[in-house]
């Protein structure tokens, strides 16, 4: 059985800055999917520029709850935003992990908002793209209201989502999500990758027992949006360092790792 690895951008559409990075990765590296935040506001120069630069590119949707204002109108999405309609931020969110470093406040959303908002940002991806997406997955926070809206949307759909159980359909092979579990993944996200996390298998890439295996990344550039609104800043710029690195590539091509989209999910 020869590995299949899906490579992600994740965050594109976050602002100008990073989709230029993001683009750059797929076009001269290893990143394989572009994953769109649809509600955001460069959300549209990110598909403008993925049409100019990669017309090919798989572009899939990054369904995102805490950053910035909501496709849906707020009030039919309570739970999700605070009294000026924009999304409450990751740290406002109450934690069912005690583990849970990033959640620590009492905001508590609701399973109907968040199945609500999800259908929206599909829509909202149909209209910039002419398409459904062909996969969807969640950012930065995923807990038990949005493993339910995820698996209600990507059955209504029949989307390929990405959730903790995935779900389960003849319609496409399992993807496994090998950064979930690695204890070196964390630590790889907040300080951004570097060569050797792949050279030196840091990502248990060859290890794993799966077939098709997927791995996130935030390949891009760092602009005055990202600076004020995003915690992952120098990280960035090492994933797109690291994801156009020759030497990377040909460490794929040497292990016998197909890079492929979530297009070859599907039976």
């Amino acid at each position: 059985m020869s590995k299949k690895l899906i490579v992600s951008a994740d965050d594109f559409g976050f602002s100008e800055g990073y989709n230029y990075g993001a683009v750059k990765a797929y076009r001269e590296g290893i990143v394989t999917v572009l994953s769109l935040m649809s509600n955001m506001e460069a959300a549209s120069h990110g598909i403008r520029l993925a049409k100019q630069e990669v017309p090919e590119a798989n572009l899939v949707l990054h369904t995102n709850f805490v950053h910035g204002r909501p496709v849906s109108q707020p009030e039919a999405i309570p739970s999700l935003v605070d009294e000026e309609g924009r999304f409450y931020r990751s740290f406002m969110w109450k934690r069912e992990d005690k583990s849970d470093e990033k959640c620590v406040g009492e905001v508590v959303v609701t399973a109907e908002d968040c199945y609500k908002e999800t259908v929206a940002q599909i829509n909202r991806f149909k209209e910039l793209t002419g398409h459904v997406p062909n996969h969807f997955e969640g950012h930065s926070v995923i807990n038990k209201s949005i493993r339910e809206a995820f698996h209600q949307a990507a059955t209504e759909f029949q989307v390929h989502c990405m959730t903790e159980p995935e779900v389960e359909t003849e319609r496409w092979h399992p993807v496994h999500e090998i950064m979930l579990k690695n204890p070196l993944a964390m630590d790889i996200i907040n300080r951004g990758c570097t060569p050797e996390d792949f050279l030196e298998d840091r990502f248990g890439i060859l290890n794993s027992p799966f077939e098709y295996n997927i791995i996130h990344l935030h390949p891009g550039y760092v602009d005055g949006y990202i600076l004020d609104h995003s915690s992952l800043t120098t990280a960035r710029c090492r994933d797109l360092q690291a994801a156009c690195d020759p030497a990377v590539k040909q460490w794929f091509a040497d292990h016998d790792v197909e890079l492929v989209n979530f297009t070859s999910v599907y039976k």
